[in-house]
């Protein structure tokens, strides 16, 4: 009788603690974030730069705000341009900051809300006083990022092709390419153009004018759980809208809000 006694009270004993440890496993589950593998550049200046051995930059200051203030941490993966493409294709990566929602991209990737928009730049040789508008790089050859939307933003506004475009791999040889003639201009975002022929020393200039805006978002694989990610975010950065924090991450590395749409302003 004694020996039923002790095995009913060790099974008791046994229940008790997988039911404990069964709650803990709940309890710390829940309280567990998910991560957002995000990617980045090290080299593209002001969006995203190494210093320190610390990534910095205008979309590494905004991303980690909204993914933060939407409950989830941030992973974050740096690398070539041409690579996070395919890390983002392939599901090595979650997402990317600083990409351009465009319809061609809509057919592969579910977007966030837009959290910034960009509007297409021109930068020429410090010597080069030709090139004053869109019009005038007709017959040119134009420079672009391997990856990047603006020089399909570019051939947009080419309805009959009348502009070259050469695609690089790396930023460094476009720099040198329009600084010594090889190639007449480069397309990227103004402000980023800006910042960088401010700030590092490169022998551009940007043009007084720009075109082309397009909202930027955070792009997804079309999955149901990335789905619950996108509302988390788009909640996430209307409150960040509304108390305008936002509107200070932009100001902070632009001197003005490119968090809002500049469409219907004059082009410059």
């Amino acid at each position: 009788m004694k020996k039923q006694i002790i095995f009913i009270m060790m099974i008791g004993l046994l229940f008790l603690t997988a039911c404990g440890s069964n709650a803990a496993e709940t309890e710390n589950s829940s309280d567990k974030k998910d991560v957002i593998k995000v990617g980045a550049m090290p080299d593209a200046y002001p969006h995203f730069y190494m210093e320190d051995d610390e990534l910095k930059g205008f979309s590494v200051d905004i991303t980690e705000k909204i993914i933060e203030k939407a409950g989830y941490e941030i992973e974050w993966e740096v690398a070539d341009w041409s690579g996070l493409i395919a890390s983002l294709e392939t599901g090595k990566i979650d997402t990317l900051a600083d990409f351009a929602d465009t319809p061609e991209r809509q057919k592969k990737f579910d977007f966030t809300d837009t959290y910034f928009y960009s509007r297409v730049g021109i930068g020429v040789s410090e010597d080069n006083d030709s090139i004053q508008s869109l019009e005038d790089l007709k017959g040119k050859n134009v420079a672009n990022l391997l990856g990047s939307n603006y020089g399909e933003v570019l051939k947009e506004n080419d309805p009959n092709d009348e502009i070259e475009l050469t695609t690089f791999d790396g930023l460094e040889v476009i720099f040198q390419n329009v600084a010594n003639g090889k190639n007449d201009a480069y397309v990227s975002g103004r402000e980023s153009m800006l910042a960088m022929v401010k700030d590092k020393d490169i022998a551009l200039k940007v043009i007084d004018y720009s075109f082309g805006e397009k909202p930027v978002g955070f792009p997804f694989g079309k999955t149901e759980e990335n789905a619950q990610i996108i509302l988390d975010l788009n909640e996430a950065m209307d409150e960040l809208h509304e108390d305008g924090t936002l509107k200070e991450i932009s100001e902070e590395w632009f001197a003005e809000d490119v968090t809002v749409s500049g469409e219907g302003d004059s082009e410059e």
